[in-house]
């Protein structure tokens, strides 16, 4: 008899591909938090942790008395001295999130309260004042009459040019007539010449 048919094998199992090869690494040195390697880690902490470090120097306390309290009320005086002189910037106003239309027409407050501070200029070096630069009255009063000037001036320059072209004018046409007449007498005195001389050829015809 016949050996029965071998059943077909099944597939090897993917054993082995992406698990249970290497060992898990920590992502920090965990020498440098002061665990050497194979000791145990500490166990958790189930409490809060302090929000301060403990403080090895405490600091001095503050001398009372007369004199403390004189010393404080002295620096407060003069805090309150400096917030109020000119030069102190103030702390802009804070901004809505949403802006109005009508914020838009509102008067702006300045950006500090130096704009309007006058100190005594004696006491600060020239280079720190702001000058404001002004027209002079005196310029546009003096501009107005030299203006003028130049207008006369212009005014009797063209009248002295109009007139010198007129005689220029008048001279060349004087010329032109001077020769038209030349030329005119020419040519009469061709005409004659040219009649004595048909005069004469006549004359000799006869007298052959």
């Amino acid at each position: 008899p016949s050996p029965p048919p071998a059943s077909p094998r099944p597939p090897p199992a993917m054993t082995g591909r992406g698990r249970g090869r290497g060992r898990g690494q920590m992502t920090f040195n965990v020498e440098a938090v002061g665990i050497g390697k194979g000791d145990a880690l500490p166990p958790p902490t189930l409490q809060p942790s302090p929000l301060f470090p403990p403080l090895e120097h405490r600091a001095a306390p503050l001398p009372g008395g007369e004199e403390g309290e004189y010393m404080l009320a002295l620096k407060q005086e003069l805090r309150g001295a400096m917030k109020n002189l000119p030069y102190f910037v103030k702390p802009g106003a804070p901004r809505r999130d949403i802006e109005r239309y009508s914020d838009k027409y509102q008067l702006s407050s300045p950006v500090d309260s130096a704009i309007d501070w006058n100190p005594d200029w004696r006491r600060l070096p020239r280079e720190l004042k702001i000058r404001v630069r002004r027209l002079r009255k005196g310029r546009t009063t003096i501009l107005i009459p030299k203006c003028k000037q130049r207008v006369v001036l212009d005014k009797e320059e063209t009248i002295k040019k109009l007139e010198s072209l007129e005689k220029k004018e008048e001279e060349v046409t004087s010329e032109e007539e001077e020769e038209k007449e030349e030329e005119e007498e020419g040519k009469e005195e061709e005409e004659e010449e040219y009649d004595e001389e048909e005069h004469e050829e006549e004359t000799d015809y006869i007298m052959s």
